[in-house]
């Protein structure tokens, strides 16, 4: 029976092969659009997700009210996470992320500066998930300068060459290969090189006047986090009322769940470029409305040619089908129709995906199909297109009478115009307003562009000064620089 049906649906689609042609195009066209927005909100909503704990493991922010101002940073400082778990038992575990200064490191004759090293406590993986190629993630940080390398970082110093036990030197230190991982995975919202035990650095250091520690904390399942976060408010009384209330300066510390960072932080701040959950919301509207217009041309393609179809109808009902059968034999159209525009799409989305990820920026390959997400996707539009699309006009066409059909009378009729006209005032209602929408954006961004900012930034030159010592010493590098004659000012 189904292949009976199968082969009906592929001869009456090459029967008429300009409609069919027409409905592949735009059905092509719409899945291929609606594919690479999935793909894209699919990303963006996975990021930090691998981590078995992440829905459990909580960044540590403050929040620092001023007398005249207030703001947040989305670090604490390097005495909150031994003293949080030593004074709330419901702390299951914490780790700091203290960020290497930009430095030379060397294996051999190999050199090269790193800036995105980091000391980490013991603990990191207890709390994150990471994949270990080589080393014992149990023991892999618990001596003093001990470094856990990632893939990339052991393969630029040491190539094919096993470097479990090898040395990297900066400076005066001399960190031991104890381990490597998987690079850390483009979702995530933190993303570093290689992790150096805290043990490396000396044991008191830092204090509660000083911030610029990313803090995370491990709490279990059942905890009440915005409970807990007001509980520790007292710590600010307990630790550093001493040192800020004099200068009326108050603190609190906001817990942010890690998979939310990616996409609802506000900080300007973030190690790495952050999404925007507005855009997620705002890009699945538009890849289902881009599924319902695909649906709906098919419907009214379908339905306009029900006069060309009523006469086949009519012989099939005289001959001895059923209604059902007939339903089956017009959904099956449409199911494989979709089907081969499915493919075409899939095709499509593999040939365009560099220029995706150029615009997007992302870095998606052709594995990107084979996930889940994209599977469901389709298994949907294949139910949405092929079945909901299918469904009108398989029971508008089903329904002729073959007596009315053999007297002509359903040229004459009006059924299924009243239908179609809707369907075309909602398609063209979506059209025009994702069109008036995509102007908008693309006006403002023009905006952006060309917008006088009120002086010229060509030949300006913006330089980082990233510690305290350089900072200190800024008139003598002021005054070095202006002694270079291709330098007219510095400020």
């Amino acid at each position: 029976m189904f292949k009976n049906l199968f082969k009906t649906a592929i001869r009456n689609i090459f029967k008429d092969f300009g409609y069919s042609s027409l409905n592949i195009l735009g059905l092509t066209i719409g899945i291929a659009s609606a594919l690479f927005l999935i793909i894209y909100i699919a990303d963006e909503v996975s990021y930090d997700r691998y981590h078995e704990n992440v829905d459990r493991i909580y960044r540590v922010s403050s929040h620092i009210t001023e007398t005249d101002d207030e703001f947040t940073w989305i670090v604490a400082q390097i005495p909150f996470g031994p003293q949080v778990v030593e004074d709330y038992p419901e702390v299951e575990s914490f780790v700091r992320f203290i960020p290497f200064q930009r430095a030379v490191f060397n294996y051999e004759d190999k050199e090269f500066y790193e800036e995105n090293f980091v000391y980490v406590d013991t603990t990191i993986f207890d709390i994150f998930t990471y994949e270990f190629i080589k080393g014992n993630p149990e023991n892999a940080l618990m001596e003093p300068n001990t470094i856990v390398l990632t893939e990339n970082i052991a393969a630029k110093y040491f190539g094919d060459t096993d470097p479990m036990g090898k040395t990297l030197v900066s400076g005066d230190e001399a960190y031991k290969v104890t381990g490597v991982i998987k690079n850390i995975p483009f979702n995530s919202h933190y993303r570093y090189d290689a992790m150096a035990s805290r043990k490396s650095l000396p044991e008191e250091m830092g204090s509660w006047g000083n911030f610029g520690v990313f803090t995370y904390l491990l709490l279990p399942e059942d905890l009440d986090y915005k409970e807990f976060e007001l509980k520790i408010k007292e710590m600010y009384g307990n630790y550093m009322a001493e040192i800020f209330e004099r200068m009326g300066i108050s603190i609190e510390y906001i817990l942010e769940p890690i998979a939310d960072i990616h996409l609802r932080s506000t900080s300007g701040s973030e190690p790495e470029p952050t999404g925007s959950i507005a855009y997620v919301i705002i890009f699945g509207i538009v890849a289902l409305f881009l599924i319902l217009i695909a649906a709906m041309n098919y419907m009214n393609l379908a339905t306009a040619r029900s006069t060309k179809r009523a006469r086949e109808v009519g012989l099939r009902k005289v001959v001895g089908s059923h209604r059902g059968g007939l339903i089956l034999q017009f959904l099956t159209e449409s199911t494989v129709l979709t089907f081969i525009s499915l493919v075409l799409s899939l095709i499509l989305v593999v040939l365009l995906l560099p220029q995706f990820n150029q615009l997007a920026g992302k870095s998606f390959d052709i594995d990107v199909l084979y996930t889940p997400v994209v599977f469901i996707s389709v298994l949907a539009v294949i139910l949405m297109v092929g079945i909901f699309g299918g469904s009108y006009p398989a029971f508008y066409l089903s329904r002729f009478s073959p007596v009315s059909v053999m007297k002509g009378e359903i040229t004459k009729g009006s059924a299924g115009i009243l239908f179609r006209k809707v369907l075309v005032i909602i398609q063209f209602t979506i059209s025009v307003a994702m069109i008036v929408s995509t102007l908008v954006v693309y006006k403002q961004l023009n905006y952006l562009k060309t917008k006088d900012l009120g002086y010229d930034m060509n030949n300006v030159i913006s330089l980082e000064i990233s510690n305290r010592e350089m900072r200190n010493k800024y008139p003598v590098l002021k005054q070095a620089l202006l002694e270079n004659p291709n330098i007219k000012y510095v400020a």
